[in-house]
């Protein structure tokens, strides 16, 4: 199978929309305080490389776009791995499998290896639904006292590159090698 990231189609456009308001939020937020260098290290250089790689993958058109969005994969799932630090054990634990299962099944996906993008739509799916249902439910959105929309921020940023990896599978689309040669 040949897997093609069609870029011009209108879920690549989402997908770099999502990759763009996630960089801005983030740059928005960490650089209203004081840098300190683990705030360039963990929330500023792996996220906003891995959207910058990112989005010239999509806007470079379909010759880079794979190259690039692998790239940006690998610091995406970098700076989680680092994030995936503070949490207790056994959620650090389910994380670290989580992006090592993203890293792994996005690389084999696009680059032929696994004949489906299937894989991918409950991989980018069900944990951008765990985050806003069951975490972002009881730590934003119900939580007793309120909490401000600036705190926020950071947990707005994540949900967008999720919803980017997400969204770019829609724009995938798989073919028969015999179809791609004789095209």
């Amino acid at each position: 199978m040949h897997l093609t990231i069609r870029t011009r189609h209108p879920a690549a456009w989402v997908s770099c929309g999502f990759m763009t308001v996630s960089a801005a939020v983030r740059l928005w937020y960490y650089l209203s305080e004081p840098l300190t260098g683990s705030i360039v290290i963990l929330h500023l250089f792996g996220p906003i490389t891995a959207a910058i790689l990112f989005i010239l993958g999509i806007l470079s058109g379909e010759r880079y776009v794979k190259p690039l969005t692998i790239a940006a994969v690998v610091f995406g799932v970098g700076f989680f791995l680092l994030k995936a630090r503070t949490f207790a054990p056994m959620h650090r634990l389910l994380c670290t499998l989580l992006y090592h299962a993203v890293l792994y099944l996005y690389i084999l996906t696009v680059e032929g290896i696994l004949p489906t993008k299937k894989l991918l739509y409950p991989l980018f799916g069900l944990p951008l639904l765990y985050h806003i249902f069951v975490e972002d439910m009881q730590l934003y959105i119900l939580a007793d006292p309120p909490v401000p929309v600036w705190d926020w921020m950071p947990e707005i940023s994540v949900l967008c590159i999720m919803a980017a990896l997400f969204s770019l599978t829609f724009a995938m689309k798989t073919e028969p090698i015999e179809q791609k040669l004789s095209k």
